[in-house]
């Protein structure tokens, strides 16, 4: 068993065809196992088959360690069926494409059925590679994965306005396949010289991006981690098919099918709902804590982390009116948010709907526009309320809800950072309306 996942191995039909669907099915009985530990009942609808690691972040009560083990599974389940398919594309002498294809959700079971259905061809030995650097070839793979990027952005998130699989797993995986292809084609690198190799078309398509206006620093700074994995492993692989010297500029065609990703992803983008709970105990009346939450004094305490990350943080809000139907502004770092209040119970609760609000973030940039879509409509707040219940010695328990909505693949990858954000935000906002209710004059 430890051939089949040797870099070095080459993969026989039979074999492919036993172990490729049991990878592709093991994501499917974690999904189906899990729903049902928690007393959900699974869905086995087309999400369910074509995307299923994403149903975990769907179910209710899934705890943040878990959402990072998941993670971490769906990055072993991908590497392992790149492994595989490479090495079924090397076997039957052809199917690079379909192997890139095997580790993006969406088209994966497609391309494993097709990689099955290729025949054998005769073993053939690897050929041995010229020593010493061509630098043309070197300079040729750093300028291909450099110019990937780009095209990738311009048209996932440009044109089709998806953030996913695609644009952060698919296209760094390609990156390295294609930089490490092209870089020892002619010439035999080692693996740490070709990982060098792909972080520096990584980061010369990034840099690309920023000189272009087509995206900011902070975003780049946050999708980097998962980008730079992806795209060392990508490498590995690419490396390995070119140390195979044969079916020379094949790997290169995968670059064709990723506007066919970014579309499946336009037709099931993500949608993962998130919900907020946050609660402080604060001594003072009720009354007093009801006039703090709806004073229009700015908050005070810094934003901390939020602010160095770019990322929006509440400045101060203002309610226009009183009662059910009246409007409260809230002053973002980013911009006004404009909502309605939709309860309205003095002492006792205050909630309100977000009818438009402003970015998520700030990007950082030597130009004053940037052209990235993320920044509107890809994480949004529906409805927030704060509750306020008596307590005993003249206190009161303030309970904040709110729910958001999160449109971006992968959602593990994501959800923590939304859900920090999220928390910072909201905790700031409350020890604010303890601190003032605790110091207002009796």
């Amino acid at each position: 068993m430890r051939a089949v996942f040797s870099l070095k191995g080459e993969l026989s039909q039979p074999l492919y065809a036993l172990t490729a669907p049991i990878l592709l099915l093991m994501q499917h009985l974690v999904v189906a196992l899990a729903t049902k530990a928690l007393g959900q009942t699974p869905n086995y609808d087309i999400g369910f088959w074509l995307l299923p690691l994403r149903r975990l972040a769907f179910l209710a009560d899934f705890a943040p360690w878990a959402t990072a083990l998941a993670l971490v599974f769906s990055l072993a389940v991908a590497w392992a069926l790149a492994v595989l398919s490479f090495q079924r594309a090397s076997r039957a002498h052809g199917g690079y494409t379909l192997a890139a294809l095997a580790i993006v959700p969406g088209v994966q079971i497609l391309s494993v059925i097709l990689l099955a259905l290729l025949p054998d061809r005769p073993v053939t030995p690897t050929l041995d590679q010229k020593t010493g650097v061509n630098v043309a070839h070197i300079l040729q793979g750093v300028f291909a994965g450099g110019a990937i990027i780009v095209l990738a952005v311009l048209i996932s998130a440009v044109t089709f306005g998806t953030y996913g699989w695609g644009l952060f797993v698919a296209t760094p995986f390609l990156v390295g396949v294609i930089t490490a292809y092209l870089a020892n084609r002619d010439s035999a690198l080692t693996f740490k010289q070709t990982a060098l190799l792909v972080v520096l078309a990584a980061g010369l398509g990034t840099l690309a991006l920023v000189m272009l206006a087509l995206e900011g620093i902070v975003c780049i700074a946050l999708a980097a981690p998962l980008g730079a994995l992806v795209a060392i492993a990508g490498g590995a692989l690419g490396r390995m098919a070119a140390l195979r010297g044969r079916n020379q500029g094949r790997p290169l065609t995968s670059i064709v099918f990723l506007p066919a990703v970014f579309f499946v992803e336009t037709v099931v983008p993500p949608a993962l709902p998130i919900a907020m709970h946050e609660t402080i105990d604060i001594a003072a009346q009720p009354s007093t804590v009801w006039q703090a939450l709806t004073s229009d004094a700015p908050i005070a305490a810094p934003p901390g982390l939020v602010a160095y990350a770019g990322l929006a943080y509440p400045i101060r809000g203002r309610v226009i009116g009183e009662g059910v139907g009246a409007e409260r502004i809230g002053e973002f770092s980013t911009g006004l948010a404009w909502e309605q209040v939709t309860a309205w119970e003095p002492d006792r609760k205050l909630a309100f709907t977000v009818l438009i609000q402003p970015p998520i973030m700030k990007e950082i940039s030597p130009y004053r526009h940037v052209h990235a879509p993320h920044v509107s409509g890809y994480f949004e707040t529906s409805t927030t309320s704060f509750e306020l219940q008596p307590l005993a010695n003249g206190t009161t328990r303030l309970t904040a809800r709110a729910a958001h909505m999160l449109r971006m693949d992968p959602v593990f990858y994501w959800e923590p950072m939304a859900r920090w954000a999220i928390h910072a935000n909201v905790t700031r906002v409350l020890q604010d309306i303890k601190q003032k209710a605790e110091t207002a004059p009796h």
